[in-house]
């Protein structure tokens, strides 16, 4: 395990810097409603807009009961598959600052796969999605079959039905992505395992993660375990619903 690092860019952005991301990545529609009004009046469950574009389906919401999950450890650090909004996914791929024909792109608890869709319009060297659920990693693996573009796919997918603790990430540069799909528990599994593959292969490894306010604490201490990982971006939204953090290896 990795000495303790200590994590210090994660100051809670201003008011106005909060506005502009939220515009950034929810549009001026929501950002607006969500700014002016004190609501949230998207739900990205509801939002079919997508699997209407493309043939697909990913959205609605499972509850970790319904997910399949055997084992009660791990059901209890499961956390409702809730799809990411496309803007919102669309908005990370901009501002991350990786080359997608330098990496590969993981998302871990792909859910129904929508995150890899999106990803996979970029040219990424290969798009991987992990989901511990046989149900979701199912859908996932149809909708890559199943999609219509535009935009065209640039990137193969590949879809792997395994416990994020124990399956190993591609020995290539790495840009991983989650929407808080678990517990920290899990989280520092993945970590602690990712942590001796790069000293058996080292190569570059950038996180992105996308969570909400009341879960930031404990998440940047699990990462703050780990000090061969670094937080170089935090932005918050308006009602903290879609905040990302960025890490770098």
């Amino acid at each position: 395990m990795a000495q303790a690092g200590v994590v210090t860019t994660t100051t809670t952005p201003g008011r106005l810097r909060r506005i502009r991301y939220s515009f950034g990545s929810l549009g001026w529609r929501r950002a607006v409603q969500e700014t002016v009004t004190g609501r949230r009046p998207y739900d990205p469950a509801d939002d079919h807009s997508f699997d209407a574009q493309h043939g697909t389906d990913t959205a609605g919401s499972v509850e970790p009961e319904h997910l399949g999950i055997t084992d009660d450890t791990v059901r209890d650090q499961a956390i409702l598959y809730l799809p990411s909004p496309l803007r919102v996914t669309r908005w990370m791929l901009d501002n991350v600052g990786v080359e997608p024909t330098e990496r590969t792109f993981v998302d871990l608890g792909c859910g129904k796969g929508r995150v890899l869709l999106t990803a996979a319009q970029r040219p990424f060297r290969r798009v991987v999605g992990i989901e511990i659920s046989d149900q979701l990693a199912s859908i996932a693996a149809t909708n890559a079959e199943r999609y219509i573009g535009p935009p065209p796919r640039r990137a193969g997918i590949d879809v792997v039905t395994a416990d994020v603790t124990t399956v190993d990430l591609p020995e290539t540069d790495l840009l991983i992505h989650a929407y808080h799909p678990f517990g920290t528990d899990i989280l520092a599994g993945v970590l602690t395992r990712l942590e001796a593959s790069l000293t058996a292969a080292p190569r570059r490894v950038t996180f992105a993660y996308l969570v909400y306010t009341h879960a930031v604490p404990d998440v940047l201490a699990t990462f703050a375990r780990f000090d061969w990982l670094r937080v170089t971006r935090y932005e918050q939204s308006v009602r903290g619903h879609y905040n990302w953090l960025f890490l770098e290896h």
